[in-house]
């Protein structure tokens, strides 16, 4: 019997698979929503996640990673995430949930780099009951209209704050429906 038999609510490839498509999902209807264009990368490939632009042309790049506070980010992800932005002259960003080493992004404004933190990993809400049941949920949400509109907020918190010029009225409250 494997060692991750239960520790997963599906196979350990699919469910790092659904999981690592959900937040760059989630973030590229956010930004549509916000009235950009996005490129979302399709499937997990060794290049960017995320392309953004607008009429006037590109606005930023991000990697994505949507981790659980328990996950590791190696140096040697780290560095490959470094590399991938680093081939971009526009904003750089690195989205990320969490991880249980966050200290080491902290070298990233060297290389001009920014991050969001959105805080959570975001799950399906089958995904999230596995962990329920097994009293695993710290730092991981369900997708929903609450996180939706929460990463909606953090993105739209890190577009001010650099800059970026967004429609005022897309980023005011909508009510927050529970599923």
């Amino acid at each position: 019997m494997s060692e991750d038999t239960g520790r997963y609510p599906i196979e350990k490839q699919r469910y790092y698979q659904s999981v690592g498509r959900l937040l760059p999902h989630r973030i590229g209807q956010v930004l549509q929503e916000l009235g950009f264009e996005t490129w979302i990368c399709k499937g997990q490939s060794n290049g960017i996640d995320l392309i953004v632009f607008n009429e006037d042309g590109l606005v930023f790049v991000a990697e994505i990673f949507n981790f659980s506070v328990f996950t590791e980010l190696s140096r040697r992800r780290l560095n490959g995430i470094i590399s991938n932005l680093s081939k971009y002259s526009c904003r750089r960003v690195l989205i990320y949930s969490t991880c249980a080493n966050e200290n080491i992004l902290s070298d990233l404004s060297f290389y001009d780099i920014s991050l969001l933190r959105i805080g959570y990993q975001l799950q399906p809400k089958s995904f999230y009951d596995h962990y329920a049941e097994k009293d695993q949920v710290i730092l991981r949400e369900i997708d929903s209209r609450t996180t939706r509109q929460d990463i909606k907020s953090k993105i739209g918190e890190f577009l001010q704050s650099s800059a970026i010029e967004i429609t005022a009225n897309l980023l005011a409250e909508t009510p927050v429906q529970t599923n």
